[in-house]
């Protein structure tokens, strides 16, 4: 019998949520502290991970056909999500793409696409696109526990060489011209690879303990530890974290889930890339045509009044986006 898990859609809705506040509150985290930036830093992991872990909880690796039939649906399902949503807002990444790259556009935009997707936002599907395909190879030829070590030791490395508690050996971190590691999939490889086999390791070690309690628990031990100052202390605590929420929510299954999940699970992606737009575009309209700039309202009602665009306009695309293009998807697929 198939079953779903009970907060997955949820959370996922909740990251969205969140992930305009730091695009909005970007020049003002020295004013918010060390908890904003400790909180920020769960958001998109969180939210890599329950998606992956929705694809690799279902992966039937004992059969070598039908697993590579899945990962083929994956990835064309997610090829199809990131070119719909590069044609629908063409106008707005390439003109700041031009805008950013005068005399090198036509050079850098072939790279572009292919490492980080089109439009603003679009790194995380090309994570999850490239990831998946590196995951699959790495389990298939090296069996369980080399690809959970690997991807633990390059996120290790590269989270402490990112801040600079480390020196850099090997250029992990390196940004040129539009090549910007920080947004390949590597920094989110080991929260993919944990969903093939670990979490739900976990998962089996904790189904004596009670999973809604050790849900919101661990959640509220989260935001306790997220006070505590020091870059190393987030990146320890998100990836403990990260791991023993979902391990709890994959736990915490029922029979059917109700619409109003199936929907928060549409909006999510869509008020992913959507905010983009109304953040750089919406206000730049406005400041335009009536000279009011939003954040001189300070970054929390700037933040009310893009969602209170967002969401609407989320809910409207979501339905229709969820049916997706037959035509597109048999093309792709």
């Amino acid at each position: 019998m198939k079953r779903y898990y009970k907060y997955f859609d949820i959370f996922k809705f909740i990251c969205c949520m969140l992930v305009p506040i730091f695009h909005l509150l970007v020049n003002d985290t020295v004013k918010y502290g060390d908890w904003l930036e400790h909180v920020r830093e769960m958001i998109l992991p969180m939210f890599i991970t329950i998606s992956s872990l929705l694809f690799w909880s279902r992966f039937q690796w004992h059969d070598k056909e039908k697993s590579k039939q899945q990962l083929r649906h994956y990835m064309g399902r997610l090829l199809v999500l990131i070119i719909a949503w590069s044609i629908v807002l063409l106008p707005f990444w390439l003109h700041q793409f031009i805008e950013q790259n005068p005399n090198k556009w036509l050079t850098y935009i072939v790279p572009k696409l292919m490492l980080y997707g089109g439009c603003r936002g679009g790194f995380f599907i090309m994570s999850l696109i490239y990831g998946s395909a590196i995951i699959y190879l790495l389990h298939r030829y090296l069996g369980k526990m080399i690809p959970f070590l690997l991807t633990l030791i390059v996120q290790t490395y590269y989270n402490l060489a990112a801040e600079g508690i480390i020196d850099d050996y090997l250029g992990a971190c390196i940004k040129i011209g539009i090549f910007d590691t920080n947004y390949l999939c590597f920094k989110f490889l080991f929260y993919m690879e944990a969903c093939v086999w670990f979490i739900p390791w976990v998962a089996g070690k904790l189904k004596k303990v009670n999973a809604e309690w050790g849900l919101w628990i661990s959640l509220a031990a989260f935001v306790a530890i997220c006070a505590v100052p020091g870059d190393l202390v987030s990146y320890i605590s998100t990836s403990c974290f990260v791991i023993l929420l979902c391990a709890f929510m994959l736990n915490l299954q029922v029979k059917q889930l109700p619409s109003w999940s199936i929907m928060l699970r549409n909006m999510s992606i869509c008020i992913f890339f959507i905010h983009f737009v109304v953040i750089d575009y919406g206000e730049r309209i406005l400041r335009h045509f009536t000279g009011i700039k939003l954040a001189d309202y300070g970054p929390f009602m700037e933040y009310v009044i893009v969602m209170s665009i967002t969401v609407p306009l989320a809910y409207l695309i979501a339905g229709p986006l969820a049916q997706r293009i037959q035509l597109i998807k048999k093309w792709l697929l």
